[in-house]
């Protein structure tokens, strides 16, 4: 209960702060090197997809292209996790989502340990978010959100 009056807390008095902390969600999302880990299975999958067409091409002509690269992509969606495509749809949410997803990572960032004051402006957001996603279950979290956000 505690948490829940501490996330009240998070909501946003104007728009000017919610789009700032979105700019920094999303700066965050592209600049993060433990963000961009996550990024690396988007390329795996497009490695796996492409090796398939490739030995598929290469064994069977045309065909086996095709087959080839439709069993990789299989391979490569079973090996990857979602990523690829997210960090545009979070920039199109609209704002009642948008205001949801911050709510969403600021709970994951309270539950690690960040104070509601450490994420009122969207410098301290970015902060709080750099400090805390060195943990891999903040970092998850923070995806899941942003997944949930764009179903």
């Amino acid at each position: 209960k505690k948490l829940n009056r501490q996330i009240k807390k998070l909501k946003m008095e104007n728009n000017s702060t919610d789009n700032e902390r979105h700019s920094e969600l999303i700066r965050f999302l592209t600049e993060s090197t433990s963000m961009r880990k996550t990024a690396a299975n988007s390329i795996k999958h497009s490695l796996y997809a492409g090796g398939g067409a490739f030995a598929g091409a290469w064994l069977l002509g045309p065909v086996g292209g095709l087959v080839g690269g439709v069993i990789g992509s299989g391979i490569g969606y079973l090996q990857s996790d979602t990523y690829d495509g997210a960090v545009l749809a979070v920039l199109k949410l609209e704002q009642t989502k948008r205001n949801s997803l911050l709510q969403d990572v600021g709970k994951v960032l309270v539950t690690a340990g960040a104070t509601v004051q450490s994420l009122r402006s969207a410098s301290a957001f970015s902060e709080a978010l750099h400090q805390f996603a060195e943990q891999d279950s903040v970092r998850n979290g923070i995806w899941k959100a942003c997944v949930d956000s764009i179903r």
